[in-house]
């Protein structure tokens, strides 16, 4: 691994990691907006008195569109991750068994919790029945990010360590790591968030520079720190991969995206509306510190199972490779990706039809 990702790998797995990347990046996206998206939904609707501002209202509306196009954008990294390291990967599923498949329930309830919220029954409820409400749709999110890092960090440990944790009996994995990595994501959530809520408001021609602008910015403050802990935590192999050829560059380009994002958001708060140029920075941004990221992460896998372990899934890659089916996949890709986008397009340009006049008795 002495070249920046991907050119050191063989054809097939440096492809198939490329996929994962991209697709997870843009599944990061969806999660990062839902996870952030209910947890201010909570705040607001724990409030004794709500106060309905258009942030929120933009939220309330488009939370469950989001949460499925999360479900829906998680599928391909999904597949992706499977061919690439196998053993490891159902190994950790079924460890955790239950505990695993429960995130399957917890999103149903999930999504179905954001209708509850969008509905007048809500509204007419005390305020600790809203506040119980809100706050479901955040726990079952945070529950499913918890539980697919638990899920990766027990793939990448060793077969000897997958005895000895079958042996106790324990659906629950945890380690030093866990935490400060689930606190990077999770404040990482808020950035994005504020970017693409961002553009709506562009899109719509309304909303507050300032205040989304200043969401971002406790949102990056948070990261950073995030960041900072997470480091401190983190064990030889992982600073290592951090260090190496292959993931130093894209370490550097999320750290430069930080910059640009805060520098972006300071441009945009110094205006009176959201402007096309101004947000785009930010998107530049937030596009190379959740893709160079999301690198590093595979690049901290990579070096946890170690190059021979890594290298023995080679002849696999090729395998998978050699099946064809990328045309297909393609296929399916654009024309799901279309369906994604009329759905969005219906959405932004909904119209309800006014009831028909009542007619009295002639």
């Amino acid at each position: 691994m002495d070249l920046p990702f991907p050119f050191a790998l063989p054809l097939p797995t440096a492809f198939y990691l490329t996929a994962y990347v991209v697709t997870l990046t843009a599944h990061v996206v969806f999660m990062n907006y839902v996870l952030a998206g209910t947890a201010l939904l909570a705040v607001a609707f724990a409030r004794p008195r709500p106060r309905p501002g258009e942030s929120i209202a933009i939220l309330k509306d488009w939370m469950p569109l989001m949460l499925s196009g999360a479900i829906t954008a998680g599928i391909a990294p999904l597949l992706f991750v499977q061919i690439l390291y196998k053993r490891g990967y159902y190994t950790a599923n079924l460890l955790l068994f239950n505990r695993w498949m429960a995130i399957l329930p917890a999103l149903i309830v999930g999504f179905y919790a954001l209708y509850l919220l969008k509905s007048q029954w809500l509204t007419r409820r005390p305020a600790w029945v809203r506040a119980a409400v809100a706050g479901v749709p955040v726990a079952c999110v945070a529950f499913t990010g918890y539980t697919w890092t638990e899920n990766h960090l027990l793939s990448v440990r060793s077969p000897s360590f997958w005895g000895d944790f079958y042996a106790t009996g324990s659906q629950v994995y945890t380690e030093p790591q866990l935490v400060p990595r689930l606190l990077v994501w999770a404040f990482g959530a808020v950035p994005t968030l504020a970017v693409v809520l961002a553009w709506q408001h562009w899109y719509r021609g309304t909303g507050r520079p300032r205040s989304i602008a200043g969401l971002a910015g406790v949102g990056l403050g948070l990261v950073s720190a995030a960041a900072g802990g997470y480091a401190l935590a983190a064990d030889a192999t992982t600073r290592e991969a951090f260090r190496s050829p292959m993931a130093w560059p894209y370490f550097a380009a999320a750290v430069a995206g930080l910059a640009t994002q805060a520098g972006g958001w300071w441009w945009v708060r110094t205006a009176d509306q959201f402007h096309a140029r101004r947000l785009l920075a930010c998107s530049v941004g937030l596009a190379l510190t959740i893709g160079g990221m999301t690198v590093c992460r595979e690049a901290v896998r990579i070096h946890t199972l170690g190059a021979a372990r890594f290298e023995a899934l080679y002849p696999a890659h090729a395998d998978a490779f050699g099946k064809g089916g990328l045309v297909l996949f393609l296929a399916f890709f654009t024309v799901n990706a279309g369906l994604i986008g009329f759905v969005f397009w219906l959405v932004r340009h909904r119209t309800v039809a006014p009831p028909p006049a009542a007619h009295g008795p002639h």
